[in-house]
């Protein structure tokens, strides 16, 4: 069900509104374009709750064991 803005989104999510754009465009997150005079994103409530328990990568390089 798309009924949640991408400010709402990036306020429930602790991220900014840019980030919830970027995932929408990668397809991250569903939403749709509601065309009224200024067009905005409705998203479903399902992508982001999904995208909120998915585990995140945390990516880079292992540290150094301090031992040596």
């Amino acid at each position: 069900m798309y009924d949640m803005t991408a400010r709402e989104a990036s306020d429930y999510l602790e991220v900014s509104k840019r980030q919830i754009t970027r995932l929408i465009s990668r397809g991250v997150l569903e939403a749709a374009i509601e065309a009224v005079p200024v067009p905005y994103y409705l998203i479903d409530t399902g992508s982001i709750e999904a995208y909120k328990t998915a585990p995140k990568n945390k990516g880079g390089r292992p540290r150094k064991d301090r031992d040596e």
